[in-house]
């Protein structure tokens, strides 16, 4: 077993004291495993990185149920692994089987006690109330105070774009390490903030000549899309959208496909939430089937 302060191995007689007792001060996990078991020895050194970066937020005690057969029967272990989680002495969440690092980050971040988190969501509330200056400077002191509250640095990122500073926002969501929060915050962070870059860079693009060219040729298709990307960045979303979908329908062999290709690439800018990424999503579709 991996030597560390917050991780422990229990037996029948000093579980109640493992357990029961510390989960009245701190969440335990107790992970019920064997030494023949294959998915335990791939879920331990999962659990074993997460507890000791949690650095006491959680203890991690460990049961193994050859040796402890009767225990694990009393408390409903049927497969193995299996995790329960333990707060103020009672069993609040559980999981079986192996889970990504993913998954189990999520699972302990429900049960977490994060000391600065009303204070983050008094940020939030600042900022949704129009104090862009004020809930930054807060979120900056939770970050000060918990380094690693990445849904909070996540936060923070938004709060830099808002602001308009791109460039901090991309820095911050770099800094959010692989696989500490859920996937999709990052990435559709991400995409504003792509998004973000291309509204400055078209900001004031003059596009006279490339109506004018559609106007004199309503097929080119070039200048269709060249006139479709601007359209995105600017914010004027459906215009370019039904630009796309104008050339695909029109010429499918154009540019290797450009008109699918750019619905394509606007859709993961704009996120699969977006209402008209579905719209025009069901409509490349009816197209293409």
């Amino acid at each position: 077993m991996a030597e560390s302060p917050f991780i422990f191995e229990a037996n029948t007689q000093n579980f109640a004291q493992l357990v029961i007792q510390n989960s009245r001060q701190v969440p335990v996990l107790v992970d019920f495993f064997a030494d023949w078991c294959q998915p335990c020895k791939t879920l331990t050194p999962v659990l074993t990185k997460l507890i000791d970066e949690y650095r006491g937020a959680f203890i991690l005690v460990k049961v193994n149920t050859d040796q402890n057969q009767a225990l694990a029967a009393q408390l409903g272990v049927r497969s193995l692994p299996t995790v329960k989680l333990f707060k103020e002495g009672k069993i609040v969440d559980e999981f079986m089987g192996a889970l990504p690092e993913v998954e189990i980050r999520k699972f302990l971040n429900k049960h977490r006690t994060r000391p600065t988190e009303p204070y983050r969501q008094q940020a939030l509330m600042m900022q949704e109330e129009g104090d862009l200056a004020g809930a930054m400077n807060l979120m900056e002191q939770v970050l000060q105070h918990e380094p690693d509250f990445y849904e909070a640095a996540l936060d923070y990122a938004a709060m830099w774009l808002a602001s308009g500073d791109v460039n901090q926002a991309e820095a911050m969501v770099n800094q959010v390490p692989a696989n500490s929060v859920e996937p999709e915050l990052i990435q559709n962070l991400r995409s504003e903030i792509k998004l973000a870059r291309l509204k400055q860079q078209s900001e004031g693009q003059d596009t006279s000549e490339l109506e004018q060219r559609l106007a004199d040729n309503p097929q080119d298709y070039a200048a269709m899309i060249e006139l479709a990307k601007i359209r995105v960045a600017q914010g004027r979303t459906e215009e370019g959208l039904a630009l796309y979908l104008k050339v695909m329908q029109a010429d499918r062999s154009f540019g290797d496909d450009a008109g699918r290709q750019g619905l394509i690439a606007s859709f993961d800018l704009l996120g699969a939430s977006d209402p008209l990424v579905k719209k025009y999503r069901s409509k490349m579709f009816s197209l293409l089937y």
